[in-house]
């Protein structure tokens, strides 16, 4: 309690009813809830009776690693679930599997679901489409599943979608079979992890009764990010005891198109009228300079609740704007300003970042990187569990695990190669009968090798991997003595990694809620990345790469409501700079092909003048595109 302040300690000091924490960026708020849930359980009040729910593993394993081992070991109390003695601490979908294992005969369901990842439910959509005729070239797939997955966000379902066209008509038959097609192979999707808990809490009052005696302490981090699916869930178990702890910050609210609505922050008053709220205003990351910059911003928008961000560090350099004559000659500056700071100024490759508005940005900017010997990653590139190889591995175990799931069968199928060429794939799935006496062995073949697999799931899911491996040969498959090959090797062996000291079923839940935005910061390398996956982030120097009219404010995003959510996500960058901040922008851009004049973004008009210097002067339309401008 000596390192908090006096807002921080007053919110951890409040034990009972709604709280609602209005947190500036690098104001302490995961500090604020995991030290409010240990002083809870210092007071007496039973581990089990606490829920923390955030957005990312990454988030839940911080806190979980700040909260520690407090309430281990304390006598459980009665109830209907057998009860882990600590706190529940974990994504809102970590929460919505839990409750579904805890009542999967309640759903109608068979145990041990699949978890369908992105790829898998956007081929299963891609089969029901081609089922029903329809063509997946004139009625794209992933238009399809956005649509869906919007829809079951705001909770509705496919009986509950209206036909308004066409492309809706054939969107709810997709839907419809698509739904069936999980219902019959024992599946789930992402979306299902949050619609169908909040729809059994609803239809069933014994159930939600248990969880609200269950979990009595309710802590929600970054409240502004929730969807409707998502602020549903947290108000129904909260609804008895309406002691729910929500922590948010509007200013920071980006991800609307992802079904986000920053609104559930200003309803947290009219939903809890007896509410307190606190506001977090001291920030320890940032200079003065880049809040007084931040603060002078962000007052331009309407829809947020007051705020100014305190520096405690003084006496900050001024940002720094710097101008490129296109986006090689910007991305080379912005890779000189680095290799400066790392020689002078910053010791970690890793303490610098480049933040950029749209991914098709990184082309020069990795160009740049690579000319000037300057080590960096991509976040948000490829991801480990969409990689071939493990990909493959998972196929097998979740086909293991759950007999009647087609998506993982059709994948490995004829991996390693066993002679199941196409035709006798679509034979199979057409569920033809009348096969060929070598066509016959081959799926005999198949069937035995899945079966005695299933037959040997003994031991931890470390060594069932390994027994797969072995009994498949699939090193000899995958590592063809190239490069390639021992990497794809050598990812399967981080797959074992992982796998140690778990359970298979343990095993695959952690693999399906591997949310996108957990990526590993280990390594000295410079980091790249857009805006909106450096949220949460914070790097000594970060570089703001191309402030223009058309880019950052985006072309798409012109309307009042969403400027004001291009603007939050500026701020958002401009916060996650601890020192040093840079904001670069062209005299012209080519993206896609076209090459365009570009203008200054009113975003860099909003920044106090007094706040920045700028390198170079803009001499705009009079450079060669080719010229890099000194």
């Amino acid at each position: 309690m000596d390192n908090l302040n006096q807002k921080q300690k007053e919110a951890v000091e409040t034990a009972s009813g709604p709280v609602l924490v209005v947190a500036g960026a690098g104001a302490g708020k995961t500090k604020v809830i995991t030290e409010r849930i240990k002083r809870l359980i210092e007071n007496g009040i039973p581990a089990e009776s606490i829920l923390a729910v955030t957005f990312t593993n990454k988030a839940a394993e911080e806190m979980k690693q700040r909260i520690g081992d407090r309430g281990k070991g304390q006598e459980l109390t009665s109830g209907p679930y057998t009860l882990d003695p600590r706190p529940f601490v974990g994504t809102f979908h970590q929460l919505g599997l839990l409750i579904i294992k805890e009542n999967i005969k309640a759903l109608g369901m068979n145990k041990n679901p699949t978890i369908l990842d992105e790829d898998d439910s956007l081929s299963l959509i891609k089969d029901s489409e081609k089922e029903l005729g329809i063509n997946p070239k004139e009625f794209d797939p992933g238009k399809f599943k956005n649509q869906m997955s919007k829809m079951k966000n705001a909770l509705k379902s496919v009986w509950e979608f209206e036909e308004r066209s066409f492309w809706g008509e054939n969107l709810k038959r997709t839907w419809e079979l698509y739904e069936n097609k999980k219902k019959n192979q024992n599946m789930l999707d992402f979306d299902d992890l949050l619609l169908l808990p909040v729809n059994l809490l609803k239809a069933k009052e014994e159930i939600l009764k248990n969880y609200q005696s269950r979990w009595k302490f309710i802590h929600i981090d970054e409240y502004q990010d929730t969807n409707e699916a998502q602020y549903a869930l947290s108000k129904l178990l909260a609804s008895a005891h309406r002691n729910i702890f929500a922590v948010g910050d509007i200013d920071q609210a980006i991800y609307s198109w992802r079904g986000a609505d920053y609104r559930n922050v200003l309803n947290f008053q009219k939903d809890y009228a007896e509410a307190k709220v606190i506001t977090l205003e001291q920030n320890y990351r940032s200079t003065d300079i880049v809040l007084e910059a931040a603060n002078a911003v962000i007052l331009n928008n309407k829809m947020r609740l007051p705020k100014n961000l305190i520096a405690q560090q003084q006496g900050g350099e001024l940002i720094r704007i710097l101008y490129g004559a296109n986006e090689r000659d910007e991305a080379q500056k912005i890779a000189k300003e680095m290799a400066l700071l790392r020689k002078n100024k910053i010791k970690f490759w890793s303490n610098m970042a480049v933040l950029y508005r749209t991914n098709a940005q990184s082309r020069a900017l990795e160009e740049a990187m690579l000319i000037n010997g300057i080590p960096y990653k991509v976040i948000g590139g490829f991801r480990f569990y969409e990689r071939r190889e493990i990909k493959d591995i998972l196929a097998y175990l979740k086909l293991m695990q759950n007999p009647v799931d087609t998506v993982s069968k059709r994948r490995i199928l004829n991996v390693p190669t066993r002679g199941i060429g196409k035709t006798l794939s679509l034979k199979i799935f057409a569920g033809i009968k009348e096969l060929s006496q070598s066509e016959t062995q081959k799926v005999k073949e198949f069937d035995g090798l899945i079966e005695s697999l299933r037959q040997e799931q003994l031991g931890s899911a470390f060594e069932i991997i390994q027994k797969l491996i072995k009994k498949i040969n699939y090193r000899e498959f995958i590592d063809d003595g190239t490069e390639k090959g021992t990497e794809r090797w050598q990812n399967v062996q981080e797959l074992l990694t992982i796998a140690k000291q778990q359970s298979i079923e343990d095993f695959l839940d952690h693999v399906s809620l591997f949310s996108a935005d957990d990526k590993s910061l280990n390594g000295d390398k410079a980091v790249l990345m857009t805006a909106h996956m450096a949220k949460g982030l914070e790097f000594e120097a970060v570089f703001i790469a191309g402030l223009e009219e058309g880019l950052f404010p985006h072309t798409l995003s012109i309307s009042p409501e969403e400027i004001e959510e291009e603007r939050r996500l500026f701020y958002v960058a401009l916060t996650r700079a601890k020192s040093k901040l840079y904001i670069t922008l062209t005299s012209k851009r080519t993206i896609f092909g076209n090459t365009n004049l570009s203008l200054p973004s009113r975003f860099l008009g909003e920044i106090p003048e007094y706040l920045v210097v700028f390198i170079n002067k803009p001499n705009f339309y009079e450079v060669e595109e080719d010229v890099y401008v000194e």
